[in-house]
């Protein structure tokens, strides 16, 4: 039984799982998330949790945001590659818009608490614009 517990826990995590777990940590979007997710739409609820960072922007919760973000980079190192194609395009692409909404010292410390692993995807994608 504990093989099979371990090495379960090593499979990359699909767009289901992902949705369930954004499902329990998004407690004020839940029922969007929930909802969507049972109607396969991943990317939907991408956007909706896209769509909740920009709120905790515009309320300037910096911390909240972060522990968001966090949250996300976890949930992406942990996705197939079809989650993290789809997180790639919805949240690291969001950034830039939310990037916008805060001055530069409150983007600085905000960059500071990023994932490794979005700020890599996001230089990716800076170099393949410029």
């Amino acid at each position: 039984m504990l093989k099979q517990h371990s090495m379960n826990s090593m499979k990359k995590l699909n767009q289901y799982r992902v949705g369930m777990y954004m499902t329990l940590h998004y407690r004020e979007i839940r029922s969007e998330i929930n909802l969507l997710i049972r109607k396969h739409n991943f990317a939907g609820a991408l956007q909706a949790v896209v769509n909740h960072l920009r709120t905790l922007s515009a309320d300037h919760n910096i911390d909240k945001l972060c522990r968001h973000i966090h949250f996300l980079g976890a949930l992406y190192s942990r996705g197939n590659q079809y989650v993290k194609y789809m997180m790639e395009n919805l949240i690291v692409r969001s950034l830039v818009g939310i990037k916008r909404i805060y001055t530069v010292e409150e983007w600085t410390m905000i960059e500071s608490r990023l994932p490794m692993s979005f700020l890599e995807v996001q230089k990716r994608q800076q170099q393949i614009i410029y």
